[in-house]
C-alpha cells in the first residue's frame, strides 16, 4: 500500500516538489513525512500556511485511499488550525479515516514536529468514488 501511494504522490507535479515519503499507511491511516525546505518557507523563516493546507490536503486524500475500495477522491472541505509556528527541518503528518459514508470520506490530519508536538490539525471531508471489486486504484492524481 505505501509503495502504491508514494507513486500517486510523486506522479502529482504540484505536491513531487514537497519531497513527501509515506511512511505508514493501514485501512483508514496514513503517515507521512517531509523536510520543511528553502521553496516551502515564507519570511520570517516559517512554513508557508498555503504548503502547510497542502500537505494536510493530500494526507486526508491519500488516507481514503488506504481503505483499498477507492477509485478516486477531491477534497470538499478543509479546515486547518495553525498552532505553531512551523520552521524548518523534519515534520511529520498523521491523517485518520474518522467516519466513512456512502460517497463522504471524513478525515482528521495532524502535523508535528520531531518531537512529537502539534503545529497544525485539520479536519476535512474528501467526495470518493468507490471502485467495484475488479477495479481498484492504480491511477494518478
Amino acid at each position: 500500500m505505501e509503495k502504491l501511494l508514494q507513486d500517486i504522490l510523486n506522479a502529482d507535479r504540484f505536491l513531487f516538489q514537497f519531497h513527501i515519503t509515506v511512511t505508514r499507511a493501514e485501512p483508514g491511516f496514513l503517515e507521512l513525512s517531509l523536510p520543511v525546505s528553502e521553496n516551502l518557507m515564507r519570511p520570517g523563516d516559517i512554513m508557508n500556511g498555503g504548503a502547510i493546507m497542502a500537505v494536510m490536503d493530500a494526507a486526508g486524500g491519500l488516507c481514503s485511499l488506504t481503505t483499498g475500495d477507492v477509485a478516486n477522491e477531491v477534497t470538499v472541505s478543509l479546515t486547518c488550525s495553525f498552532l505553531r509556528p512551523v520552521p524548518g527541518g523534519m515534520v511529520h503528518v498523521a491523517a485518520k479515516l474518522l467516519k466513512r459514508g456512502g460517497s463522504l470520506d471524513f478525515c482528521r490530519i495532524e502535523m508535528t514536529d520531531g518531537r512529537g508536538e502539534i503545529l497544525a490539525e485539520a479536519n476535512g471531508v474528501w467526495k470518493v468514488t468507490r471502485a467495484k471489486s475488479q477495479e481498484r486504484l492504480s491511477h494518478s492524481t
